[in-house]
């Protein structure tokens, strides 16, 4: 027999040791050992995610509330420039009443907080009937006022007569620019004493400032202002054009966003930049990230509204933040010099 027979006929001597087959009963020392190790990966596992939910969760929860609050926060704008423009229609068809657009824009604002009625005078009689007394002494003030200043130039008028004529005409205007600015005192004093007295000093949500047209524009020897009249020229325009501010102190009401909103308001007002985490926000550029090891903020101080606010958010732990929105219209009714001084 050949080499080549000899190899074709020969037995193979590498095969693999024998595997059990698949039928094969395992023995219970198998199945212990599979049993620990399935266990210990599923306790590996549950950790594992265990400490990613705690990582993830609080971060997920505060980024979720942000989101919430800053688009409550941008529908509360959207509904003051609603409110601006319900307010500039009602003011030019009711002779540029304060108190009756400052009511047009509570309405429209109702969507985004529902006490603001109880907030205001419609909703509370005591304040609504002190607006009413107000509105009747300043109208009083207005009409016996130009009445004096008229008995008084024709008093002097009788005394000019007996002048020359060279002295009539200066002295006139003497006389004429001194009883303005003595009127224009008198109004300004027996007015502020008024809304001193039945004004409400409080911090009102809703507030409307009437930008034009101004009080200079009223004159006690003038006709009252024609919003028909377009023959007075550019001072008619100005008188006619009724342009107006909306202030909403909007109450945040989501949790921590809240708090950091109107903290990040705060600093922005008072020019205070703020560094490290957002809980322990420190004025140091070099704080550190996590423990805040800086100076704390002085978030104190500013203007008026930041400071009213500010002692709210610090005492109560009630946060607003003021959104403002402007518009202007045409008259279409006659302003009147008492409609500007309404509280």
């Amino acid at each position: 027999m050949d080499r080549a027979s000899k190899l074709n006929t020969a037995p193979y001597k590498g095969h693999r040791p024998r595997v059990k087959s698949l039928s094969s009963k395992p023995q219970p020392t198998d199945l212990f050992n599979c049993g620990n190790h399935v266990n210990r990966v599923g306790m590996f596992r549950r950790g594992q995610a265990a400490v990613e939910s705690a990582i993830v969760i609080p971060l997920m929860t505060f980024l979720i509330l942000g989101v919430l609050q800053l688009a409550m926060l941008q529908h509360a704008k959207l509904m003051t420039d609603y409110a601006a423009y319900n307010a500039a229609r009602a003011g030019i068809v009711w002779n540029a009443d304060r108190w009756m657009m400052e009511n047009a824009a509570i309405i429209s604002l109702l969507p985004t907080y529902e006490g603001l009625v109880d907030e205001n005078s419609l909703g509370n009689p005591e304040k609504m009937v002190k607006q009413i007394i107000q509105r009747a002494l300043f109208y009083q003030l207005h009409r016996r006022l130009p009445e004096a200043v008229g008995l008084i130039q024709g008093g002097t008028d009788k005394l000019l007569d007996q002048l020359p004529d060279l002295l009539q005409g200066p002295l006139g205007s003497i006389r004429d620019t001194v009883l303005e600015a003595s009127a224009n005192f008198v109004d300004h004093t027996v007015g502020n004493m008024i809304a001193g007295a039945l004004g409400s000093s409080d911090l009102q949500m809703v507030t409307i400032n009437i930008i034009s047209p101004k009080k200079s524009a009223f004159s006690m020897n003038k006709p009252e202002i024609d919003f028909d009249d377009v023959r007075q020229g550019d001072s008619w325009r100005d008188s006619t054009r009724l342009s107006i501010e909306v202030q909403y102190l909007y109450m945040m009401r989501i949790p921590f966003a809240n708090w950091i909103i109107h903290q990040a308001w705060r600093a922005q007002r008072l020019g205070v930049q703020l560094y490290g985490s957002i809980y322990r926000a420190s004025d140091q550029a070099g704080a550190d990230q996590l423990w805040a090891d800086g100076t704390t903020p002085n978030l104190t101080g500013g203007d008026k509204l930041t400071r009213q606010l500010g002692k709210i958010a610090d005492e109560a732990e009630v946060y607003f933040i003021p959104l403002t929105s402007h518009h202007t219209m045409r008259m279409q009714s006659n302003p009147y010099r008492v409609s500007l001084r309404v509280h």
